[in-house]
C-alpha cells in the first residue's frame, strides 16, 4: 500500500520558501553571474508573498478582484505594496512607520520589479547585456523591505516561532555573504569615486 505524499503551503510558507531559493542563488552569484536572474526571481517572489500576507489581514478575499466576467485574480504586486503603506488596509497592531518605504527602497523595488523581473519574466526576442554593480546594493535595499514586512507586520506572528527565525536567519545571512563579495566591494569602491 503505497500512501499519499503531500506538500504544504500557504500564502507565508510559499514567499519563505522563495527567500530561501533567493539565499541558495545569492551563495552562487560570484561564480555564476547568469544567477543573479534567479535571485531576482526569487526574491521578487518573496516581496510579492510577504506582501500579500501582511496586507490581506484575516481576510483572504481583501487581496482577490472580481473581474468583469467574475474570475478571481490576485492583486498585483504594486498594489499589495501600496496596501502595506497604508494604514487603512493594515491592522491596528502594525507600527506604520515601518512601511513607509525610503525614496532609495522605492526606485530599488522599482527596478527589481520593472526593470528586471518583467523582463525575464516575459523575456522577448533580444540580446540585453546587464551591468551588474548596481545588483549588490538594490538587493540589500529590497531585502530590508523583507524584514519589514516579515518583522513587523502580522506576517511575524502568523509564521511558526521556527519559520521566523528561518525567515530573519536568511535575511541575516544573505546580506553577509552580498556585503562580502567582491562585487560589493566594487561598488562601495565606485560610490565613493563619484563622490
Amino acid at each position: 500500500m503505497i500512501n499519499a505524499k503531500w506538500m504544504r503551503y500557504d500564502e507565508r510558507t510559499n514567499a519563505l520558501d522563495y527567500l530561501e531559493k533567493c539565499y541558495h542563488f545569492i551563495k552562487t552569484v560570484d561564480k555564476e553571474r547568469q544567477n543573479w536572474k534567479w535571485v531576482i526571481i526569487t526574491l521578487h517572489s518573496a516581496i510579492y508573498g510577504f506582501a500579500i500576507s501582511a496586507c490581506r489581514g484575516t481576510n483572504s478575499d481583501s487581496v482577490i478582484q472580481r473581474t468583469i466576467k467574475g474570475h478571481e485574480k490576485l492583486i498585483d504586486f504594486d498594489e499589495a505594496l501600496k496596501r502595506c503603506q497604508d494604514p487603512n488596509w493594515m491592522r491596528v497592531n502594525i507600527d506604520y512607520k515601518y512601511y513607509k518605504l525610503s525614496n532609495q527602497q522605492k526606485e530599488s523595488i522599482r527596478k527589481l520589479h520593472k526593470v528586471f523581473r518583467n523582463n525575464f519574466e516575459h523575456f522577448t526576442p533580444k540580446s540585453w547585456s546587464i551591468e551588474i554593480h548596481d545588483m549588490p546594493m538594490m538587493i540589500l535595499d529590497c531585502f530590508d523591505v523583507v524584514k519589514n514586512l516579515v518583522v513587523y507586520s502580522d506576517v511575524g506572528w502568523r509564521l511558526k516561532i521556527s519559520k521566523l527565525r528561518k525567515a530573519k536567519s536568511i535575511l541575516y545571512n544573505s546580506k553577509k555573504v552580498i556585503k562580502k563579495s567582491l562585487l560589493y566591494k566594487e561598488t562601495l569602491e565606485l560610490i565613493r569615486k563619484t563622490k
